[in-house]
């Protein structure tokens, strides 16, 4: 059994925590971007896998890809990406802004390949998240058991399981300032006091 220890702890490697990696990589901390681990209990990243027929078009627009919002300039966009793979000018006279499924899943692996400082565990499934307390009781950190026996110790565990809306147990008595899902985030953060410090 290894110990590690990690600054931020992701757990799951779809759309929103390859975004926040992304983010994370373009931060211009490389401290940050070295300290930060991706675990995918999956071989590969496939964005919906069952879902990836080769007719099936995503019903949401390129231009919300991992980063275009937040940074068009991003060399992680999915136009690049494009670009890359040489599909580019096949992609732009489709007449379409809704690619593939495939090709949206192509890009997910292209970004999660393309990431130099920010590491991406496959094969690697949490079994159990502790949380570290302090001398007052206080969560200082995470504790975070790998079904093969591994354990890996962070100061910030984002948890990226997937559109349903599930807390695990582990969290559900954090107080409702500390923990946010993502399908409640639009709501939760309109809540947060614009000159509030924001982590």
């Amino acid at each position: 059994m290894a110990v590690r220890e990690v600054g931020v702890l992701a757990i799951g490697a779809g759309p929103a925590n390859l975004a926040l990696a992304v983010a994370i990589e373009e931060s211009g901390s490389a401290e940050l971007a070295d300290g930060t681990l991706l675990l995918e209990q999956s071989p590969d990243v496939k964005w919906q896998r069952d879902l990836l027929m080769p007719w099936a078009r995503s019903q949401v627009s390129f231009l919300k890809d991992l980063v275009t919002l937040r940074n068009p300039s991003s060399r992680f966009t999915f136009l690049n990406f494009l670009h890359e793979q040489g599909r580019l000018d096949e992609f732009i006279n489709l007449g379409t802004f809704h690619p593939f499924r495939w090709e949206f899943s192509d890009y997910l692996q292209w970004v999660a390949k393309s990431l130099e400082r920010v590491e991406i565990r496959y094969g690697a499934r949490a079994a159990q998240v502790d949380p570290v307390c302090g001398a007052d009781g206080s969560v200082s950190g995470w504790s975070v058991l790998l079904t093969d026996g591994d354990e890996i110790r962070c100061r910030d565990l984002v948890v990226g399981g997937g559109r349903d809306p599930r807390v695990p147990e582990v969290f559900a008595g954090l107080p409702a300032d500390r923990l946010i899902h993502s399908a409640q985030y639009r709501t939760r953060i309109a809540g947060i006091a614009r000159d509030e410090p924001v982590r």
